[in-house]
């Protein structure tokens, strides 16, 4: 029988989840016969706690909220100052009670909290690759890497997500991405960066985004890496050249359909590993949380998380 603990963002889907969460408990309650419950009180903090409970036995961990949520509690199942998970044997649901949860709505999780739930219940475990990012100029070594689960990015999409950083989550709304772009548009410049893929391809240019993607969507739904997959080993890397404002808005549709690829400004890399320069001020973003900046590395984990899918 499976240990479980949840943890509970009340925060999520703008306030909504601790609202909600009566009828999530009794939901739970039909599937698992015993389990206990935490609410997050600040930022981060799912990290911490879902480490304490892994190091504490709990071999299930199930999260309530979005994606930001989902990216704090897959931190907190690595041991500190290392690529390995504490439990080998752990595993990872999500009930979806998010805003965006990009990730959640690509991998099909359902949104009903029993089909959610029941999903986590009966589905087998699914080893899913994580990614590492490692910023080499941060003095202090024991915070200068951070995992992702779904998209990391720099460039135009960090320095939205910076920018909607200073507003309160519970501000933000439908289409706060969409939006918040067409503001950072105005004063954004393409970045020079040189990229260094695997140890042998080297690349400089001037990009407008740079994603590396283990998931498909990012930005409350558009579809940046449409043939992305969770368990294959690599990393789809999205080069996304200097565009014109104008051309930049003309071309987003393209982000919705999923058909980035036919934008001849787009070039999609296949890789594990990847090194990031920059003489500039470079913003980066992961799973919509937003980051240090360049210089940094991009390192791929295969099949390290079992996902309740």
């Amino acid at each position: 029988m499976d240990k479980v603990h949840v943890i509970v963002n009340p925060f999520s889907a703008q306030g909504k989840t601790e609202k909600r969460w009566k009828i999530i408990k009794e939901v739970i309650t039909d599937y698992f016969r015993e389990f206990k419950y935490i609410f997050t009180e600040k930022p981060k903090q799912a990290t911490e706690i879902a480490r304490s409970l892994l190091k504490d036995g709990y071999d299930l961990i199930i999260g309530v909220g979005g994606d930001g949520t989902l990216n704090e509690i897959i931190n907190g199942f690595f041991n500190k100052n290392s690529s390995t998970t504490i439990n080998e044997e752990s595993a990872l649901g999500m009930i979806p009670s998010g805003t965006g949860s990009d990730f959640i709505r690509s991998i099909k999780i359902p949104r009903d909290f029993n089909k959610s739930v029941k999903l986590i219940k009966n589905s087998k475990s699914k080893k899913i690759d994580i990614g590492k990012i490692t910023f080499p100029n941060l003095k202090n070594k024991q915070e200068n890497y951070k995992y992702f689960i779904n998209i990391s990015d720099f460039g135009l999409g960090a320095d939205v997500v910076k920018n909607l950083s200073s507003i309160p989550p519970l501000k933000r709304g439908a289409f706060a991405y969409y939006k918040g772009m067409l503001l950072t548009l105005k004063r954004y410049n393409s970045k020079n960066v040189k990229i260094i893929i695997d140890n042998s391809h080297e690349i400089n240019n001037k990009f407008l985004i740079v994603a590396i993607a283990n998931g498909k969507m990012f930005g409350g739904g558009m579809i940046i890496a449409p043939e992305a997959k969770l368990d294959d080993g690599y990393f789809d890397v999205i080069l996304i050249e200097d565009m014109k404002k104008l051309e930049i808005i003309k071309n987003s549709r393209h982000l919705y359909t999923g058909s980035i690829k036919k934008n001849p400004k787009v070039t999609i890399i296949k890789a594990k590993n990847i090194k990031v320069y920059s003489d500039e001020e470079v913003n980066i973003e992961y799973d919509g949380e937003a980051g240090e900046t360049l210089p940094a590395e991009f390192e791929l984990i295969e099949k390290v998380i079992n996902f309740r899918l």
